[in-house]
């Protein structure tokens, strides 16, 4: 079996991509991987294609100039290659651990639409069930996804530009009758800031968080929920504070 890997990097991600990523992919599973890379800068470095890192890397060249999100950059990767029953997204940041995507593959069944990997050091603090797996959405930092799913509600949702677009996937994963799983034993490093984060600066993670907050409120829920969500405790204050 083939498994698509994708991944969207920038210049500052190219040498963990490059030596970090792709010479521990062939531990990460036992399947031939398709390593489909994109540099959302148009006019920043590549990395090469072909098999010489020991996996098949397909470096694709943007096709625009304009700035694009997470979401509009991993549905042009997705629609550029060949289709595999199914797709993982790992985030330049990362590091796949030995068996990481093949306990992804193996949690897959016919009604999961996406299964999500563990980060370390930091676990997502967010709530799972643990007998079950399944979480209400699942984090686009490493996770594996059905391509027919994917394929038959458009993608990700291009509005968001940054964070949120992997919540409004899983959620509409469940409104089509899918299951969205959690594999803690699926894991992979990311170097997050984790608990370092500075107060004193507003991150893009706070920014987009913020914004986004309020667009998939109101997508789902309507103008009341775009109202509940401005009119939080935690949103208001956030917003003062700018």
């Amino acid at each position: 079996m083939t498994i698509n890997v994708q991944c969207v990097y920038g210049d500052d991600d190219i040498e963990n991509v490059r030596n970090c990523i792709i010479p521990n992919l062939a531990a990460a599973t036992k399947e031939k991987v398709v390593f489909l890379t994109m540099n959302y800068d148009a006019a920043g470095k590549r990395l090469d294609s072909g098999d010489q890192y020991g996996c098949e890397v397909r470096d694709i060249p943007k096709t625009t100039d304009r700035r694009t999100g997470f979401a509009e950059n991993h549905n042009f990767l997705f629609k550029e290659s060949e289709k595999t029953p199914s797709f993982v997204l790992i985030n330049p940041d990362c590091v796949p651990l030995p068996g990481s995507i093949d306990r992804l593959i193996e949690r897959k069944t016919d009604k999961v639409a996406i299964v999500e990997g563990r980060q370390w050091p930091f676990e997502h603090p967010k709530k799972y069930d643990q007998k079950t797996l399944e979480t209400p959405w699942a984090s686009g930092a490493f996770e594996l996804i059905d391509s027919d799913f994917y394929q038959s509600v458009g993608g990700m949702d291009e509005l968001y530009f940054l964070y949120a677009e992997d919540v409004d996937l899983s959620w509409r994963a469940w409104l089509k009758g899918y299951r969205v799983l959690y594999e803690p034993a699926a894991q992979i490093i990311h170097f997050t800031n984790g608990r370092f984060e500075r107060d004193d600066l507003i991150s893009n993670e706070q920014y987009y968080g913020l914004r986004n907050f309020i667009l998939i409120s109101r997508k789902f829920f309507g103008k009341k929920g775009e109202e509940s969500a401005v009119k939080s405790g935690e949103l208001s204050n956030q917003v003062q504070s700018y």
